[in-house]
């Protein structure tokens, strides 16, 4: 399971207060909490924060009421879930960071999409590959980032690999708003729109001829670039 984690709140640190609680042996599964009311007295905060932070728990599969007898424990190791911060407006470091992660997954996908596709993922793409052209030509820069992430998607479904999907899913989360800001910035220099065009296209030959080798050197060539453009955006923001 992947979830996108934002800046933590109230209910944010409750919730993870509880969950060490509950994993750190101070509870056995089938262990019955305290009353809400003296949960919530004991760290200082309202029944509503301690409901919400609760309610996560139970989606987790950690706590379940059983009626007639409150809040039980069901299991006391950690849920299988990813949580990363998405990278702040504008910080270009963490962004990197993350396009640094998306690196190893998209040069893994593309060779995987290139052996796997069928029609209806080409037809897919170059859907989104027409859109991208579209954005550019007429300076959309969020249309243009919004085709760009579907047609990356396409090639993570693509894979027939499920897990691929849901990690691309999630990594979009924590790029799209940076994507948009980097790419209004990058607009601005005459061709970079153009490139990564070229760039896509090629990607997308080499899935539909099936190239699995050229397909990952294309992804490599293009994931590399992307970094590239991103670090030169970030320079030139701070020189303005």
């Amino acid at each position: 399971m992947v979830a996108f984690q934002s800046e933590p709140n109230l209910t944010d640190r409750v919730t993870e207060m509880l969950l060490d609680e509950i994993t750190s042996g101070d509870y056995q599964v089938g262990e019955v909490l305290p009353p809400e009311q003296t949960i919530a007295t004991r760290l200082g905060v309202s029944r509503t924060v301690l409901r919400e932070a609760v309610s996560r728990l139970k989606g987790d599969g950690i706590v379940q009421s059983k009626q007639g007898r409150g809040l039980t424990v069901m299991q006391t190791a950690r849920p299988s879930v990813l949580r990363m911060q998405a990278a702040d407006i504008g910080d270009a470091d963490q962004v990197l960071r993350i396009v640094e992660l998306r690196r190893g997954f998209e040069i893994e996908a593309a060779p995987l999409a290139a052996a796997r596709r069928d029609d209806d993922d080409l037809a897919a793409m170059r859907v989104a590959l027409r859109k991208m052209a579209d954005a550019i030509a007429s300076g959309d820069v969020a249309v243009g980032v919004d085709a760009d992430m579907e047609f990356h998607r396409c090639v993570a479904r693509a894979t027939r690999n499920e897990h691929y999907l849901n990690f691309f899913d999630f990594l979009a989360v924590l790029l799209k708003k940076n994507l948009r800001v980097s790419r209004s910035r990058s607009a601005k220099i005459a061709g970079r729109g153009a490139q990564a065009q070229k760039e896509h296209e090629a990607l997308f030959a080499a899935i539909e001829k099936g190239d699995v080798e050229l397909a990952r050197q294309h992804a490599r060539t293009h994931v590399d670039n992307t970094e590239a453009r991103l670090r030169t955006a970030a320079a030139t923001a701070e020189q303005s």
